[in-house]
């Protein structure tokens, strides 16, 4: 019998700073930290991937059923890749509200984030707005119509 997948456990973001990015996913985007940032090293994880002296620093955030890892290498990590949708294998999030104005406010409250305008997206009744995590990640919060 063949496997089969079952489901999607994590996501996880490679980071420069595991600190300012679980701050800017709890504080900005509404997760909830389940694990703490802690290190792991080892042998291990080096076979898993394919990276000999790894040293990295892991925090696990949850919302709405996603779970969201972070990770910040201290040894053995790689020079940071351009942000941006335009750049092969670079992820956005897209984080669902149930306003996207009051989202938006409190975002640009914050100061820090420059949030884009709000944009109807066409066709879809849909609309939303990005900012960027720390390491630039292109965050949406999109607020889809009521049905």
């Amino acid at each position: 019998m063949a496997a089969r997948s079952v489901g999607l456990n994590h996501v996880g973001l490679c980071v420069r700073d595991v600190a300012a990015a679980v701050a800017f996913y709890r504080d900005v985007a509404g997760f909830e930290v389940r694990v703490s940032p802690f290190r792991m090293a080892g042998e291990w994880f080096d076979t898993l991937t394919w990276n000999d002296g790894a040293e990295i620093e892991v925090a696990m955030l949850a919302l709405g059923g996603f779970t969201l890892q972070l990770v910040g290498y201290h040894a053995a990590g790689a020079d940071p890749v351009a942000p941006g949708h335009n750049h092969p294998g670079n992820p956005h999030l897209c984080i669902d509200v149930d306003d996207v104005e009051a989202k938006h406010a409190e975002v640009a409250a914050l100061g820090a984030h420059r949030p884009t305008v709000i944009v109807d997206i066409v066709g879809t009744g849909a609309r939303s707005f990005y900012v960027q995590d720390p390491d630039g990640t292109p965050v949406e919060f999109l607020q889809m119509p009521a049905r």
